[in-house]
């Protein structure tokens, strides 16, 4: 107890004087991670925007030079003068261009015809690059001129009216296309960094929002830190995940302030319980100690003194085997246990203490043995508990029945008295550590650290059974205690007392 207070204490000094600037917040790394991720995405959709439109427009220059060079060809195939831009090449999608250059070439390679916007737009003839071009076919393919300007030239390889073999290629440039893109990459320099400066305030925002509760927590962890065990951390209507938590952590507070209390509780009750032997033992030695005392007088006062140290060891007892088992610390030797024969034993055993009251102790064994898995010893202390108890809390000349059934899968264990009974307040107590009844029996007999039943509950719950106990004033008690059956028996069974 004292070293978790410790450990605790230790702990909040740490985070009191932990420089808080030495470690970037959570806030900060969450807009940070956010801004990252923001920026990742507004890049990729940005560049995906760009080549998009890129080749979008470039898509249609091309188709749409291909259906003007298709118009042409069917003009010089009918012999007409006019193209008309109603003609199915010329879809929705297409544009009707203004050419920049239009070339007719003969089959030798000598341009016959030519139509240029600026004499730069002239490109020289490779007759055999043409004569590898398909027929029927337009290729598209793009020319820089020296001025440095693109230039998007489609030539397609023909026949006229006559069958004479010619060569079209008309060409457009592609500097609008370049402002265009151009304009783009302004319009996207400009708008991601502002929409990662708008996404960093509202990511901020957003941080805050989310760890608003978070501080709640971390405000109510410092004052239970504190020693302010009865605070909680406000749990909203909605049990979103910071909800959940909230509420665990608010159930985790309040188990461990009832595990504090328990704690206090049990320390005040073993102090007391400790003092009163104590007391008694120093002031019968400090009466024989003030005059010379006969030797009948010694013993009596070295008597009474082995009476209070025997209770003292008892409790002591009863105080390590409680904290070993909160401690993890007792080691069980489960083995195959005969209950029928190790109930009729602890009766036997006991017998003597119920005859001592004029007592009747029957047992009522089951129609054939019973098995479990478990630890001799502690079974055995099990069965004296409850037993000295049912002796204790029944008066002169009452009963005392011990009964052991089975049932699916379970063996049954039940200890009944026709004592006083169990208050209906303290019933649900009984279990508790240093636990006494809410009214006097009135019994000198009836003595003891309230401890015993502490032990029966974690020897059962140790066993993987459970205990329970019910009571009517002037009537009686009963407790029944449950344990798993063991279906396959050793050879061997431990039964000795």
């Amino acid at each position: 107890m004292q070293n978790a207070s410790r450990a605790a204490s230790a702990t909040a000094a740490a985070l009191r004087n932990h420089p808080r600037g030495s470690v970037p917040s959570l806030r900060v790394k969450l807009t940070v991670y956010y801004l990252a991720i923001l920026a990742v995405v507004l890049l990729l959709f940005g560049v995906a925007i760009y080549l998009f439109l890129t080749r979008s427009l470039l898509a249609i220059i091309d188709n749409s030079l291909d259906a003007q060079a298709s118009a042409i060809e069917r003009r010089m195939i009918s012999g007409t003068g006019e193209v008309s831009m109603d003609e199915p090449p010329f879809a929705s999608e297409q544009l009707p261009l203004s050419l920049h250059l239009s070339q007719l070439i003969s089959e030798r390679g000598q341009v016959t015809d030519e139509m240029v916007v600026k004499p730069s737009y002239h490109l020289e003839v490779d007759l055999q690059a043409l004569n590898r071009l398909p027929w029927g076919r337009t290729q598209v393919e793009t020319y820089y001129l020296a001025t440095g300007e693109p230039l998007r030239v489609a030539t397609r390889r023909a026949r006229d009216a006559d069958g004479d073999t010619y060569f079209l290629r008309i060409g457009e440039s592609l500097e609008p296309l370049r402002r265009a893109r151009q304009r783009l990459l302004l319009v996207l320099s400009i708008a991601i960094p502002a929409a990662l400066l708008l996404g960093s305030y509202g990511g901020l925002l957003l941080a805050n929002q989310a760890l608003r509760p978070v501080d709640r927590i971390t405000r109510a962890a410092e004052q239970i830190g504190a020693g302010d065990l009865s605070e909680r951390v406000p749990v909203s209507s909605r049990m979103d995940e910071i909800g959940r938590l909230a509420a665990t952590f608010n159930h985790m507070i309040g188990r461990l302030e009832a595990a504090f209390e328990r704690q206090r509780q049990f320390t005040s009750d073993a102090s007391h319980e400790l003092r009163t032997p104590l007391a008694v033992i120093r002031g019968d030695i400090e009466i024989a100690l003030r005059r010379e005392r006969t030797v009948e007088e010694y013993q009596r006062v070295l008597t009474s003194s082995l009476e209070e140290i025997i209770r003292l060891s008892r409790l002591v007892e009863d105080l390590l085997t409680l904290a070993r088992a909160d401690a993890g610390r007792t080691q069980l030797r489960c083995e195959p246990i005969s209950l029928d024969r190790l109930c009729q034993q602890m009766v036997d055993y006991i017998s003597p203490l119920a005859q001592q009251r004029e007592q009747t102790l029957t047992y009522s064994a089951p129609d054939k043995d019973v098995f479990i898995s478990g630890d001799l010893q502690r079974l055995k202390q099990l069965l004296l508990n409850l037993l000295d108890n049912a002796i204790k809390y029944t008066d002169f000349y009452g009963t005392i029945t011990l009964a052991l059934r089975t049932e699916p899968n379970e063996a049954v264990i039940e200890i009944s008295d026709s004592g006083r009974g169990i208050p209906k307040v303290d019933l649900p107590h009984i279990f508790e550590r240093f636990y006494r009844r809410s009214r006097p029996t009135g019994d000198k007999s009836a003595t003891g650290f309230g401890l015993g039943l502490s032990i029966v509950k974690w020897i059962v719950d140790s066993h993987g059974g459970r205990v329970e106990a019910t009571s009517e004033q002037g009537k009686g008690t009963t407790f029944t205690v449950r344990f798993p059956l063991l279906k396959v028996v050793e050879k061997e069974v431990a039964v000795g007392v």
